[in-house]
């Protein structure tokens, strides 16, 4: 290949503080092993456009553009390496060393779609697929992509966000395409009809907690209006209303500049505003009974706690469908009162409103 008026590739010399690694070095060093391994297996290795071709396929990677023999995909401790001249990727095992089966079955699978190869990897080093989503954002294989989201607890803030967000030069950017993806594939596309319906699902309950975050520390995300407001719309379109209730009180800056944005083309989060959400603050505004707040909660019931927390004293259980009176939502956990006269605490994502 001409490497006249190419670039240096990125992410050849890794550095962590006092740690630097040089990968043209660590390839030159294990080439001949590397070799070996592919040689003892009867490795076919693919032309060089078909290289390139799937390269770019998986990772959205141009290793044309370099003009380095050894180019780094990703800038980590554990990269996925472009060896030209061979040409082959290289991957180590989980102990930093060349392992053949890896290589093979990894090189099986991106090259020649073999289904055997992806068996291993699942089975063996899932880990390398997992990457494909979380480190490359790879999003066209819908069957990859159900296995990469059922290796992912949606449950937990920094495994989700590790998922949907690419950070760059201590910057996140959404991937919105892998957002929609999950509620493709996770989901099977489901999508309110009214917002009186809830989608059950920890992928969306979890995103409120990073939209917290985003409002908290604007300065670490990328487009931060925007992307709070596409990550509230898919809120609005799984119907967890509660917190986009809660948000608009608590981050009144970011409603008016969603606003005055036009919702940014974002139709179910612009109906929910214009004509529940702002309906529903008028009525309460103007002491309007006609309002009727609810339980709904998965289980079929939800516990009315003393205080702020799922420790606290459960001071009554509340089934589906019982009505309650909601007297402060400043907070994550709604202050109601029961028909009893009870009152006590429900998380938000509990009440809804008919």
């Amino acid at each position: 290949m001409n490497t006249n008026n190419r670039e240096n590739a990125p992410y050849n010399v890794y550095k962590d503080g006092e740690l630097e690694v040089n990968y043209d070095e660590v390839i030159t060093k294990n080439k001949n092993q590397i070799k070996k391994e592919f040689q003892k297996y009867n490795y076919q290795y693919p032309s060089i456009s078909l290289f390139i071709e799937k390269i770019k396929y998986y990772y959205s990677f141009d290793i044309n553009k370099y003009k380095d023999t050894t180019v780094v995909l990703d800038q980590s401790l554990s990269p996925v390496i472009a060896i030209k001249d061979l040409p082959a990727l290289y991957v180590d095992n989980l102990e930093g060393e060349v392992d053949g089966l890896t290589l093979l079955n990894y090189n099986q699978f991106i090259f020649y779609d073999s289904k055997t190869a992806l068996l291993w990897l699942k089975k063996e080093r899932p880990d390398l697929i997992i990457d494909l989503v979380k480190t490359f954002g790879f999003d066209k294989d819908d069957n990859i992509l159900k296995f990469v989201f059922g290796n992912v607890d949606f449950k937990n803030k920094f495994a989700l966000k590790e998922l949907i967000f690419e950070e760059k030069d201590n910057l996140y950017t959404l991937r919105n395409h892998l957002v929609k993806k999950i509620r493709k594939v996770e989901y099977n596309n489901q999508i309110i009809n009214s917002f009186s319906e809830t989608i059950q699902g920890d992928f969306y309950y979890t995103l409120s907690d990073i939209i917290k975050e985003m409002a908290d520390t604007p300065n670490d995300y990328k487009n931060n209006n925007y992307t709070t407001a596409f990550l509230l719309n898919e809120l609005a379109l799984s119907g967890i209303t509660g917190y986009i209730d809660y948000f608009y009180e608590n981050y009144p800056a970011y409603k008016e500049s969603i606003i005055n944005n036009g919702f940014y083309n974002l139709k179910m989060l612009r109906e929910y505003t214009e004509k529940v959400y702002e309906n529903n603050k008028s009525n309460l505004d103007n002491n309007d009974i006609s309002i009727v707040n609810y339980i709904q909660d998965p289980d079929g019931y939800t516990n009315l706690r003393k205080e702020k927390s799922t420790k606290s004293e459960i001071v009554q259980q509340l089934k589906n469908g019982e009505e309650v009176e909601v007297l402060n939502t400043s907070d994550k956990w709604y202050l109601i009162k029961t028909r009893e006269g009870k009152e006590g605490y429900v998380y938000y994502d509990r009440i809804k409103i008919k």
